[in-house]
């Protein structure tokens, strides 16, 4: 489409953006091209607005041309101000190089001078520092020729000015000649100090060998000796090494004890100490005599130079020479010889004041020792009662001992026990069958007899011990807050034990009946005496020797009248040992009893009856006149020993359920191989109770011991019956099977006859055995045995006419049945009757 704008249009478009800036408004012009036809006109147009600018540039001009002269004039002003300034400039520029030039002079003329004066002080401090050498060297050959003249003291002040002087030099020229000069200055050094040496050496003559000391009869050139040493820092270290020579030559010689009981004397002869060569009973005046002459000896032959730094370092190694070799041996370990120790006391203080009196020290430290005398001994009384317990231990159980623990108690006439006396010569009767078992009605009906007599056993024997029940338990808190110092030991790592396993019940003993020691017929009441016997080993025999050793120790310093043992400086420490001892029993017991198969019991049997003894001391002493505080290790022994119990039952209970794990719950009984591992599984479990019983039977009271195995026979039937349970079929060889499996664990039951007393007339075959007393579930576990032997009739016999259904519940039965029977009427109508007779 063509273009609507003129050639005009766009020209003039073209000049207004020029001149003014604007922008066309019209869309025509915007989007028209420019045609060439156009540029002359727009050449016209151009040159027509610049001719225009022109003139109103002319216009303009004309109208200011007043003052535009003005400017022109000023134009000129400034350039001639201009020029003015350039010309200063250029003056100011050459002055300012003149200046320049001149201070390159002054600074060249400043460095000549100073030059000059470091060229003088040069030369000066090289005068002085020659200076300097000359006077080092005429010290120098001053010091020689004092040491040839042997006036050491002399030589060695100007020696120390000379080395003072050598190390300012030093610092302050760092030249060669110097250190050639302190060289030579060590040299000489080191040469006097070797003549000083000598000096001494030749003055103090110490022999080691024959245990001699030779001094100066002439002090003055020891002590200048001493002097000069001081001068030059060396006499500390001569001290020193004078007290260790002193120390191996006269101290340690005369202090040791020569063949066992004999020691040397000390003999002066003028200037000269030495031993003896013979030899004399060891005698502590002596010694304290001697020692107070070697002090006086060193005293009147040493100058005060020498004996006051020597004092400081002998005199506490002497004191502590004294005290460790000598002095804590002189403390008797035996309370009878502390009277003669007050001799031996009297001559430690009497010495002690010698020292005060010349001035030296470790007065003090033999003062101090002398007070705690008493700590002193009961350290040593614990020391060697811990050593006598570790030496016990370490010789073994030694002989088996065999104790009685009697028991008298007042019962009234009502009492069961009466009516089980009444009855003792026919309360077995009847109970045996002709095959020698015994049936659950049997037992059963008899249960009330037998199990009211053994309570009447265990009840009797226990009685003592529910008046201490509150009183361990005030005291089980603070036992049970001192798990930390228990754990230090290792105690408590059979928390995992059950509570039932830690003793037997009533501490495990329950006594049989012996006799009666009297009767009261007016008050209806009867004292009867209970006893029993077990075994321990020597160990607590030996350990309760040790305590009644220092508890008549104890009593025996508070009676006597002793001036080196106040008995409140002593007896609280003493008091101590008894409970160290039983720590140190408890700490190291586990250790030494367990090389034995049956040390846990025999632990257990040692620590109950060590508990009866401590109790026995406690109890015959005044709780306000007693220090002893023996109501926690007694709490704790009782308590270690039955942890020691438990620990054997627990293992030997791992090792019965391990044996009755190869049964694998008795499933597949009947069939090979199954069959042999459950045999073998049952048989070794027997095997494993018998072998039990003859090893505890040595160790355990007869009471405990048919407890014990109660307890694991008890954890045998439980498992079984348990698996047999957990059957949900039982075929008939498999109730078979599991009959006689029944029958051999019944058959143990002779391990729990009753102990016959030594005049008993009747036979060991009359006897009951007391399974069910002792057997948790004993009467359980035979029932169990005649329901997988009977017949459908005879279990519901046994649940509504016997005793079943107190041994066991209602769906117990019932899935017992199920499993044993085939499902059929018989069988339903027998367990509807079942319900029926229980109400269900």
């Amino acid at each position: 489409m063509p273009s609507r704008a003129s050639p005009t249009q766009i020209c003039t478009a073209i000049l207004d953006s020029v001149q003014h800036g604007l922008y066309p408004d019209s869309e025509d012009i915007i989007s028209a091209p420019f045609p060439p036809s156009a540029l002359s006109d727009a050449w016209k147009l151009f040159d027509n607005a610049r001719e225009q600018v022109k003139a109103r540039v002319r216009s303009f001009s004309k109208d200011s041309a007043q003052d535009i002269d003005g400017w022109i004039s000023q134009a000129k002003q400034l350039r001639n101000d201009i020029e003015t300034v350039q010309s200063s400039s250029r003056d100011i520029s050459s002055k300012a190089q003149k200046n320049r030039d001149l201070q390159r002079d002054v600074h060249d003329a400043s460095s000549k001078l100073h030059l000059l004066e470091e060229e003088l002080a040069f030369n000066r401090a090289m005068a002085a520092m020659i200076e300097d050498v000359c006077h080092v060297r005429r010290a120098i050959g001053q010091i020689q020729d004092l040491s040839s003249q042997g006036d050491l003291l002399e030589a060695i002040e100007i020696m120390v000015e000379t080395e003072k002087k050598l190390e300012l030099a030093e610092k302050g020229h760092r030249i060669k000649a110097f250190g050639v000069l302190a060289i030579v200055t060590k040299d000489l050094r080191q040469d006097i100090v070797e003549a000083l040496n000598r000096r001494w050496h030749h003055s103090i003559r110490i022999d080691a060998q024959t245990c001699t000391v030779s001094l100066p009869q002439n002090l003055q050139p020891i002590s200048a000796i001493a002097s000069a040493m001081e001068t030059l820092g060396l006499l500390l270290e001569h001290i020193v090494d004078l007290t260790r020579q002193l120390e191996l030559a006269i101290l340690l010689p005369r202090l040791q004890l020569q063949n066992g009981a004999h020691e040397r004397t000390l003999v002066v002869d003028g200037n000269t100490l030495k031993l003896s060569e013979s030899a004399s009973t060891s005698n502590m005046p002596r010694l304290i005599d001697d020692l107070s002459t070697f002090i006086a000896f060193l005293k009147a032959n040493l100058p005060p130079s020498i004996v006051d730094p020597l004092s400081k370092v002998l005199m506490p190694i002497l004191v502590e020479r004294l005290i460790s070799l000598r002095l804590a041996a002189a403390i008797p370990e035996n309370l009878n010889a502390l009277r003669g120790f007050d001799s031996t006391r009297n001559e430690i203080q009497r010495f002690s004041e010698a020292i005060g009196s010349y001035g030296w020290p470790a007065q003090g430290q033999l003062n101090a020792w002398i007070d705690r005398i008493p700590q002193l001994w009961v350290q040593q009384r614990q020391i060697s009662s811990l050593d006598n317990v570790r030496l016990l231990l370490g010789r073994g159980y030694g002989e088996i001992k065999t104790v009685e623990r009697v028991e008298t108690q007042v019962i009234s006439q009502q009492d069961r026990l009466f009516t089980a006396n009444a009855q003792s010569n026919n309360w077995d009767a009847g109970w045996s069958d002709q095959d020698g078992s015994s049936s659950p009605e049997r037992v059963h009906s008899l249960q009330n007899t037998a199990g009211d007599q053994n309570e009447e056993d265990v009840s009797a024997w226990g009685l003592h011990d529910e008046a201490d029940e509150e009183t361990n338990s005030e005291n089980q808190a603070s036992f049970a807050g001192s798990d930390d110092a228990h754990d230090a030991w290792g105690w408590g790592d059979d928390q995992n034990i059950a509570e039932s396993s830690l003793g037997p019940q009533d501490d495990g003993r329950k006594p049989s009946r012996q006799g009666t020691n009297g009767h009261d017929g007016h008050n209806g009441q009867q004292e009867v005496t209970l006893r029993e016997f077990y075994n321990i080993t020597t160990l607590p025999v030996g350990i309760l020797e040790l305590i009644n050793n220092v508890v008549s120790d104890v009593d025996e310093i508070s009676k006597r009248n002793l001036s080196c043992f106040p008995p409140d400086s002593a007896v609280p420490g003493l008091c101590a040992v008894p409970n160290l001892l039983l720590v140190m029993y408890r700490a190291s017991a586990s250790n030494f009893y367990s090389i034995n198969n049956n040390g846990n019991m025999f632990l257990y049997n040692d620590c109950l009856w060590l508990v009866d003894q401590l109790q026995e001391i406690v109890q015959c002493r005044s709780p306000k006149q007693s220090r002893l505080r023996l109501h926690d290790d007694i709490v704790a022994l009782r308590a270690f020993g039955k942890r020691s119990y438990g620990r054997e039952m627990e293992s030997q209970r791992t090792i019965i359920k391990d044996l009755l794990d190869g049964a694998q719950g008795f499933v597949n009984c009947t069939e090979p191989p199954f069959s042999q591992e459950c045999d073998l599984a049952v048989r070794t479990m027997v095997d494993r109770l018998r072998d039990t019983h003859r090893q505890w039977k040595g160790v355990l009271s007869y009471s405990a011991l048919l407890q014990s195995l109660g307890s694991l026979l008890s954890t045998v039937i439980d498992k079984i019956i348990i698996d047999v349970e957990d059957m949900s079929d039982i075929s008939e060889p498999e109730s078979q099977r599991l009959t006689a499996y029944c029958r051999q664990i019944i058959a143990v039951e002779d391990l729990f006859l009753p102990q016959q007393p030594a005049d008993s007339t009747s036979s060991p075959e009359d006897a009951v055995p007391l399974t069910a007393v002792y057997v948790p579930g004993w009467f359980r576990f035979q029932y169990l045995s005649e329901i997988l032997d009977s017949s459908l009739v005879d279990i519901k016999y046994l649940w509504t006419d016997g005793g079943l259904k107190l041994e066991y519940d209602l769906e117990e039965v019932v899935d017992l049945i199920e499993a044993l029977f085939a499902d059929s009427e018989h069988r339903r109508r027998a367990i509807g009757d079942i319900r029926r007779s229980s109400g269900r």
